[in-house]
């Protein structure tokens, strides 16, 4: 008796540890859903964009010249940035960070520095965005900045 049971516990557990077999069942959704109940459908409609221009018109002629700001700290004394016209840029009354070349693409000033006299030289290009650009001011954002930082620069005539 103990040989009868013992192939039919094998049968038992094997066919126990067989997955089981799904039914595939179509279902319809009108039929789940009650009759007063609205089924939404969405219709995509082609985007109407405005193009709103995020950048300022800039005067490339305007932006060549010696622009001035105070020196943080020490407002009697100025530094700043001499923009040739041959896209050469030099420091002025800055002994460590000196410019050499900028490029203006459209509201965006491209300023290429090194480092002098100082224990790591670095090289670098700063990123500014022009916010505001005249015979006499100068108003840019650094990309690396906080929000709402704004470096102001002056000069007391185009070109001068």
């Amino acid at each position: 008796m103990i040989k009868l049971w013992m192939p039919l516990l094998c049968l038992v557990l094997l066919a126990a540890c067989q997955a089981p077999v799904q039914k595939e069942t179509a279902t319809d959704t009108s039929a789940v859903l009650p009759a007063d109940s609205v089924v939404d459908t969405v219709v995509m409609e082609a985007d109407s964009v405005a193009v709103v221009p995020d950048t300022v018109h800039i005067d490339s002629t305007l932006i060549a010249g010696r622009w001035m700001q105070p020196v943080p700290g020490l407002d009697s004394l100025t530094q700043g940035i001499n923009l040739r016209k041959n896209g050469k840029a030099s420091s002025i009354n800055m002994h460590t960070l000196l410019y050499d070349k900028w490029l203006l693409v459209k509201d965006t000033l491209f300023l290429w520095s090194h480092s002098e006299g100082v224990k790591n030289p670095v090289s670098a290009i700063d990123t500014l965005l022009v916010k505001s650009l005249d015979d006499t001011s100068m108003v840019l954002f650094p990309l690396k900045a906080a929000p709402g930082y704004l470096e102001k620069y002056t000069r007391r005539g185009k070109g001068k």
